[in-house]
């Protein structure tokens, strides 16, 4: 089963030394589209969020399979308020 890796870029960069093995390149998006959302959430936690930070998904070989940044897993809207 091949290996992938998630490296997170945001206030600090933190390279994925260990991946973990899935199936396929699509499994690891979504697993990548997870992490995003739940760094996301972290994120917000600590009172901000950047939207262009993002995660960086590669194979066993180095290769960029994908890049999901926060704003493509969060959806900000603000409230319409009450009617």
């Amino acid at each position: 089963m091949p290996r992938f890796y998630f490296h997170l870029f945001n206030d600090v960069t933190c390279r994925d030394e260990e991946g973990a093995e899935l199936p396929n390149a699509v499994v690891a998006l979504q697993r990548g589209a997870l992490l995003a959302r739940e760094m996301a959430a972290e994120s917000v936690k600590d009172g901000h969020l950047i939207l262009d930070h993002r995660i960086e998904v590669t194979n066993e070989h180095g290769d960029r399979i994908g890049t999901i940044h926060f704003s493509d897993v969060v959806e900000v809207t603000k409230s319409a308020g009450a009617a």
